[in-house]
C-alpha cells in the first residue's frame, strides 16, 4: 500500500509537471509564432527609429528660366554614411572644399565603416547643390518659401503656408508637381537617440519640380507700372492688365492691385485681397459686342455693312434700352455700331440671331464655364440669366446680354473668347506654365499650346477683326491708336451692381465696371491683353478716355518690345 501511494503520489508530479511544460510550450509557441508580428512592432517602437528627410520644393521662374520667382532660403545639415561612400579620398577633398574644413577630419569620420550616420555641418541651402549627388552625402532640409520679387505677380503666385501647402495662385494649382516626396532614415537607436547600427534604411527625399512661366519679366514689371499708374489716376477699388500671345494662349504679363507680399501674406486681415482679379467674374459691358457681331455674321444674318435704324432706344415689353450716350444716330451700319458702341444696335444683331443660336454661341465662346487656366480660385462666371430667363420669353434677358449686362464672365475668360476672333476662328486655352523640369532625371516636359475649338469660321473673324480695327481708327477706341500699326480694340464699361461692389443691396450702382481690350497687329497678332478696372472715384465715366491712353502706351511698348515693325 505504502508504495502504491509514493507511485500515486509521483504520477501527479510527473503530471504537473509535464502541464507546466506543455503550458509554457502553448504560451511560447503563441508569443513567438501567433503573436509575432505584435511583438516584433513593439519591439521596433522601443528600438528601431524612423526620421523625415524633408524635401525640397520646387522653384518657379519666369520665362527667361533664370529669374526667381519662388525660392527656399535657409540651411541644410550635412550628413555621411560611411559604407555608402565609394572613393573615400575624393569625396573627403570634394566635401571639405565646399564645407571649408580640413580635409583630414573629413577623411577620419569617412573612415569609419562601423558609424551609420555622421554629422559634419550645417551649410546654406545653396551650397548644397554642390554636393547633392555624391555617394554616402545625405541631407536634412531647414527651409522657408522665399519670393525675392515681393509684390511683383503676387496673384499669379499665390503663397506657401504654414501648413506646407500653397494657397492660391500657382503654389495651390500646382501643389503635387512643387512639393516633392519626403524620404527617411531608418536604423536602431540606443537610449541617447544615436544610431549604433547600420541604417535599416534610408530613402533619399525626391525634391519638387521646378516650374518655368510664360509670364515674360519685362512685360510683367511694365504692367505692374501701369496698373499702379492707373490706380494712382482714378482711384478704382481694384485694377487689373493682362497680356496673353492669342495663337499660344500663354499668358506673357498679369498684373493687379491691390496686391500683397507673399512673405507676409499673414499680415493681412482681409484675405479677399489674395483672389485674383483676373479669374473673378464681372458684367463685361460693351465688351462683349464684337461676340454678338460675330455671332450674327457667322449666322449670315448681317455684314460688317447692314443697316438700321437707331432712334437711340428700343422698348422691350415695359423695358426701354438705350444708348450709353442718350443719343439717336439715325441709320447706322454693324461696323457703326461697334465704333460708336450701340446698345441698339447690338439687341438688333441678337435679335436676327434668335435667342437659341445666341446661346449656343455664348457657350461656344467659354462663358458660363472655366477656361481651366492654371490658377487655383478661377471663377465660372453665369449665363444664368440667359439660360433661365424670368421674363418668360428671355426677351429682355438676351437684350441685356448682347452688350454684355445681365451676364458675367472673367477678365481670362474674356481674353480666352476673343482669341478666337483674333485666331482666326480658332479659340486657345489660357495657361501660365510653360515648362516643368524634373527633379528626378531633369527632363523637361513642355506644356503644349491647347485648342478649345473653331468657334466661328476664319471669315467671319476677319471681319469682326476689321470692324474693331475701326472702332480705333474712327471710333471709341481711338485713343489706343498707334501711328503705322492696324489694332484691333473695343470699349466696355458697364454699371456695377451692388452685390458685386460688397454692399447688401439690389439692383445697379452709381459705380462702372471700366474695360478695354485690343490685339494687335490686327490681321496677325503678336499679343492680346485687356484692362480692367472697378468702381473707379476719379477720372472719366467711360474707359474710351480712361483706358484708352492707357491701352496705347502698352501698345507702343509691346511693339517695341517685342521687335514688330510698322505695317502702314
Amino acid at each position: 500500500m505504502k508504495m502504491n501511494s509514493q507511485n500515486s503520489h509521483l504520477y501527479v508530479l510527473m503530471f504537473l509537471f509535464f502541464s507546466l511544460g506543455a503550458t509554457i510550450i502553448g504560451r511560447l509557441f503563441y508569443i513567438q509564432v501567433n503573436q509575432y508580428n505584435h511583438y516584433k512592432e513593439l519591439a521596433d517602437l522601443q528600438q528601431i527609429d524612423e526620421e523625415d528627410l524633408k524635401a525640397e520644393r520646387g522653384e518657379i521662374f519666369f520665362s527667361d528660366e533664370s529669374t526667381v520667382l519662388a525660392t527656399n532660403i535657409g540651411t541644410k545639415k550635412v550628413f555621411i554614411v560611411p559604407r555608402e561612400i565609394k572613393n573615400i579620398e575624393k569625396t573627403s577633398e570634394i566635401l571639405a572644399d565646399v564645407l571649408k574644413m580640413e580635409k583630414a577630419d573629413v577623411f577620419e569620420k569617412a573612415s569609419q565603416i562601423d558609424d551609420p550616420w555622421i554629422f559634419l555641418k550645417e551649410i546654406p541651402a545653396i551650397e548644397g547643390e554642390k554636393i547633392k549627388n555624391i555617394a554616402g552625402v545625405h541631407f536634412e532640409s531647414y527651409l522657408e518659401r522665399f519670393y525675392p520679387r515681393e509684390r511683383m505677380a503676387s496673384h499669379v503666385l499665390g503663397f506657401y503656408n504654414k501648413e506646407n501647402k500653397g494657397q492660391y495662385g500657382i503654389e495651390q494649382y500646382w501643389q503635387e508637381e512643387l512639393r516633392g516626396v519626403d524620404g527617411y532614415r531608418k536604423g536602431v537607436k540606443d537610449a541617447k537617440g544615436k544610431f549604433i547600427l547600420p541604417l535599416t534604411k534610408i530613402q533619399e527625399p525626391v525634391d519638387g519640380n521646378d516650374l518655368i512661366l510664360t509670364l515674360d519679366p519685362n512685360i510683367q514689371l511694365f504692367l505692374e507700372i501701369k496698373t499702379k499708374e492707373i490706380f494712382e489716376k482714378y482711384a478704382p477699388r481694384n485694377a487689373t492688365i493682362i497680356v496673353l500671345a492669342p495663337k499660344t494662349g500663354e499668358v506673357l504679363g498679369m498684373a493687379s492691385l491691390p496686391n500683397f507680399d507673399p512673405n507676409n501674406y499673414e499680415e493681412k486681415e482681409n484675405i479677399s485681397v489674395f483672389k485674383n482679379p483676373a479669374i473673378l467674374a464681372y458684367e463685361p459691358g460693351s465688351i462683349f459686342k464684337p461676340f454678338t457681331a460675330a455671332m450674327a455674321i457667322e449666322e449670315k444674318k448681317v455684314t460688317p455693312q447692314t443697316t438700321y435704324y437707331d432712334s437711340g432706344e428700343i422698348k422691350i415689353g415695359s423695358h426701354t434700352i438705350r444708348n450709353s450716350d442718350l443719343k439717336s444716330h439715325g441709320t447706322q451700319t454693324m461696323t457703326n455700331v461697334i465704333e460708336l458702341s450701340l446698345n441698339t444696335g447690338a439687341v438688333f444683331m441678337q435679335q436676327q440671331v434668335g435667342n437659341d443660336k445666341f446661346l449656343d454661341y455664348v457657350k461656344k465662346f467659354g462663358f458660363g464655364t472655366k477656361t481651366g487656366i492654371d490658377l487655383s480660385g478661377e471663377e465660372t462666371g453665369s449665363i444664368a440669366n440667359i439660360l433661365h430667363p424670368q421674363s418668360g420669353d428671355g426677351a429682355i434677358e438676351y437684350a441685356n446680354a448682347s452688350f454684355g449686362q445681365g451676364i458675367s464672365a472673367t477678365p481670362i475668360q474674356i481674353l480666352t473668347a476673343f482669341t478666337a476672333i483674333a485666331n482666326q476662328g480658332q479659340m486657345v486655352k489660357p495657361h501660365l506654365v510653360k515648362k516643368i523640369i524634373h527633379s528626378s532625371d531633369g527632363t523637361e516636359e513642355e506644356i503644349e499650346t491647347e485648342v478649345i475649338g473653331q468657334v466661328i469660321s476664319a471669315e467671319t473673324a476677319s471681319r469682326v477683326t476689321a470692324m474693331m480695327v475701326s472702332a480705333v481708327k474712327n471710333g471709341y477706341g481711338k485713343k489706343a491708336e498707334v501711328e503705322g500699326y492696324l489694332i484691333a480694340g473695343k470699349t466696355g464699361t458697364a454699371q456695377a451692381s451692388w452685390s458685386y461692389l460688397g454692399e447688401n443691396k439690389g439692383g445697379y450702382s452709381s459705380f462702372f465696371i471700366q474695360s478695354f481690350v485690343d490685339f494687335a497687329p490686327a490681321f496677325d497678332p503678336a499679343f492680346i491683353f485687356i484692362l480692367k478696372m472697378d468702381a473707379p472715384t476719379k477720372g472719366p465715366q467711360f474707359s474710351s478716355d480712361s483706358l484708352g491712353p492707357f491701352a496705347q502706351e502698352i501698345n507702343e511698348y509691346l511693339f517695341n518690345y517685342l521687335g514688330i515693325p510698322p505695317e502702314e
